[in-house]
């Protein structure tokens, strides 16, 4: 909690805040770890078409007192925008206050491209819990006004890791890999993750291409339901609140995105271990091929405590956010 300016992780996340509510409470933990301290969010740039993603974002970061993070959202077309997308993001837009009830904000490319040109060398974190197509198009994006480098040369440069909530890996539980199975519905090996299979192509162009070291928080990583706690906080207008609330029955989903968060900013987190080296990649039907590699510049996360005390602990943060 005290840490100096100098040891803030530089954070830029990417997120589809919409098909699942879990995003809602991960952007609120990025928030409440740079109220703490632990970060500085440069940008979060929303990667669906969705005309309620942006002003969500903006909804929760101004909540938590950070009302001026740069936004970008994504311009192509009928990506993740039908009605089941908006099951809350609509809600949260139209009833909080933020910056994108009636625009949108820039292209989150170019902002990407921007920030990363502003920072220095081998800085900057990426945090990606959505489809992977604009971190793909980041790194498809030629040279222009905001730096002569391609976008392939900026992140090699500027980018030093990146944590992405994609895949599913046959971890060393095999308890937790049989509830994954059953939940999905098939085996790891034959399992198309979500996020993985909205954009086959950009998920092998990030998992081919991407430049730094990446870690990968798997499907059976995530397994583990968190924000029940939060329909018992008092105020009607808490965003996470609002979201879990108008997305489950119960108030309680499943933790992908928060846990891809929080193992990023606390990568020595009791929560989690690592995996040996290897190296990720994804096939044309969107499933996951692990192989290790001591060379390899990928891993991915196994649970290393039991499920009920990590989700004691982040429904204890989310309850006991520290607000500016």
């Amino acid at each position: 909690m005290g840490e100096s300016q100098m040891s803030q992780k530089s954070i830029l996340l990417d997120t589809d805040i919409g098909p699942d509510c879990d995003d809602a409470a991960a952007v609120a933990l990025l928030n409440v770890f740079a109220n703490a301290g632990l970060c500085r969010i440069l940008g979060i740039g929303h990667c669906t078409s969705n005309p309620y993603g942006a002003g969500a974002i903006d909804a929760i970061c101004t909540y938590y007192g950070n009302c001026s993070v740069p936004i970008g959202t994504y311009y192509g077309p009928a990506f993740l925008e039908e009605r089941s997308c908006m099951t809350y993001n609509r809600e949260l837009t139209l009833r909080l206050k933020n910056r994108y009830r009636s625009m949108q904000p820039e292209n989150a490319i170019e902002m990407y491209r921007r920030i990363l040109a502003g920072q220095p060398d081998a800085s900057v974190e990426f945090i990606a819990i959505g489809p992977l197509n604009n971190l793909s198009a980041l790194l498809n994006s030629p040279p222009d006004s905001l730096s002569s480098l391609s976008g392939i040369e900026l992140v090699k440069k500027k980018a030093k890791h990146l944590t992405a909530m994609a895949g599913i890996f046959r971890c060393a539980s095999s308890a937790i890999c049989r509830r994954a199975e059953q939940i999905a519905g098939s085996i790891i090996e034959e399992t198309s993750e979500f996020n993985v299979v909205c954009d086959i192509a950009a998920a092998q162009n990030v998992a081919l291409n991407w430049p730094t070291p990446k870690t990968y928080l798997g499907f059976e990583a995530g397994l583990i339901e968190t924000g029940g706690a939060l329909q018992k906080h008092p105020d009607p207008n808490h965003p996470v609140k609002l979201a879990y609330s108008l997305f489950t029955e119960n108030g309680k989903r499943y933790s992908w995105d928060p846990l891809t968060v929080e193992y990023a900013l606390c990568p020595g987190s009791s929560h989690f271990s690592r995996s040996c080296p290897g190296t990720v990649c994804f096939d044309g039907r969107g499933r996951t091929h692990w192989e290790e590699d001591k060379n390899g510049h990928d891993c991915y996360l196994e649970l290393a405590q039991e499920p009920k005390m990590v989700e004691r602990d982040i429904d204890a943060v989310l309850m006991n956010e520290l607000r500016s």
